[in-house]
């Protein structure tokens, strides 16, 4: 049987990920790793979690490994409510639901509110797999620009006027791939747009707990006329991603219309890890994480933005992230990132990720993602060198 004719018509755009190709690559050799979107491995609370899973199967193990509802964990939902409602979101647990990630948050989202043809406003460049969900919902894409303060909001006024867009879609904390941080003023302006234009915002917070540098900002669900923010946050970035447990907020009445909805997808989410996190949590172990993990990714990215300063040629400029995990580097017009990957990973046992991927109407042919989390501190400078090495010779 020739299974592609078989295929729904919502596959046509799902694509393979460039990303993933890159790692099967990498994962093989001894390559400077600037391409993956993991985390220090090294900083995962390995004991801690280990107890506590023995806690869990010693105390709650019936319940923790039987099904569950769809909305998750009633203690950690609480808990997750009262973290968001401190930092300036009023919510409550009926306003949360556990999700495998952040990610799935977002699919969640789409499947709900989106048709084939309808527009979305995204930044340009946007989260990959972001834009693979959207993809596979057969969405259209109006891009908008970025500078230093993150998306130009008058540039989302005038499409709101003029495109009646389903969507909004921002990931304003650390932005994946730029590390841009959404302005405050912007903030309150997109959100005030949003509701005079009765346009749902959907907000991927996956970074927002890693901040290096700079003050906090808060969530776009805080602002006056947030009730139409729909906010994904995860503990992937802060305890471990393998554990799969993230989140989605937003007001009841789409809350209820997301937990059918997740049900039909997967029916819960672990129910085994949401109670071993929810320990983690109330036991006062995720803000010290939270802090170590910073002290830890802040001295790598000072470290690969000194490094880019020393070695790099004045022709290239690059983003300064405040924290997150990545930067994206802008190589002169002439230069095709993809052409310097194919040198760095065979000559130079480099990799990172052609910025162009990330844009949704392929142009970024001279940009590129650099994550500088994974890397070893020792293997950021050697990395730069060799990339230098690649650029000045092209």
């Amino acid at each position: 049987m020739q299974w592609t004719e078989k295929y729904s018509k919502r596959m046509e755009r799902v694509t393979p990920s460039a990303i993933m190709e890159i790692l099967k690559v990498v994962t093989q050799s001894q390559f400077i790793n600037f391409a993956s979107g993991l985390p220090d491995a090294e900083l995962f609370p390995l004991e801690e979690l280990q107890k506590l899973c023995d806690e869990v199967f010693q105390e709650e193990g019936k319940i923790a490994l039987q099904y569950s509802a769809a909305e998750g964990y009633p203690a950690l939902r609480s808990f997750i409510a009262d973290r968001l409602t401190r930092q300036g979101e009023k919510t409550s647990a009926d306003n949360v639901l556990i999700t495998h990630g952040s990610q799935q948050g977002l699919d969640l989202a789409a499947r709900i509110l989106l048709d084939p043809g309808d527009k979305i406003i995204i930044e340009n460049p946007s989260y990959l797999a972001g834009l693979q969900i959207f993809d596979s919902y057969q969405a259209e894409y109006l891009p908008v620009s970025m500078d230093g303060e993150g998306m130009i909001v008058d540039q989302v006024e005038e499409l709101l006027k003029t495109q009646a867009p389903k969507l909004i879609y921002t990931l304003p904390n650390f932005q994946n791939p730029t590390g841009i941080t959404l302005s405050l003023n912007r903030r309150e302006k997109l959100v005030a747009l949003a509701e005079h234009y009765n346009v749902p915002i959907l907000e991927d917070n996956a970074y927002g707990d890693l901040r290096y540098g700079g003050d906090s900002l808060p969530s776009l669900r805080a602002f006056k006329g947030g009730h139409v923010v729909i906010s994904t946050g995860t503990f992937s970035k802060t305890i471990a991603p393998g554990i799969r447990v993230g989140w989605i907020a937003a007001e009841k009445e789409l809350m209820d219309r997301i937990a059918q909805v997740k049900q039909i997808t997967d029916l819960h989410t672990n129910t085994f890890w949401q109670r071993v996190v929810y320990r983690y949590c109330i036991n006062g172990r995720l803000e010290p994480q939270i802090q170590r993990l910073c002290k830890a990714y802040k001295k790598k990215r000072d470290i690969l933005l000194q490094c880019l300063e020393r070695y790099l040629p004045r022709e290239v400029s690059w983003t300064y992230p405040e924290g997150g995990m990545f930067l994206l580097l802008t190589l002169p017009d002439s230069m095709h990132a993809e052409d310097l990957l194919k040198v760095a990973m065979e000559e130079k046992k480099v990799a990172f990720v052609p910025g162009r991927t990330f844009f949704p109407r392929g142009d970024g042919h001279n940009t590129l993602r650099l994550n500088f989390v994974s890397p070893k501190p020792e293997e950021i400078e050697e990395g730069v060198q060799r990339l230098a090495e690649i650029i000045r010779s092209s």
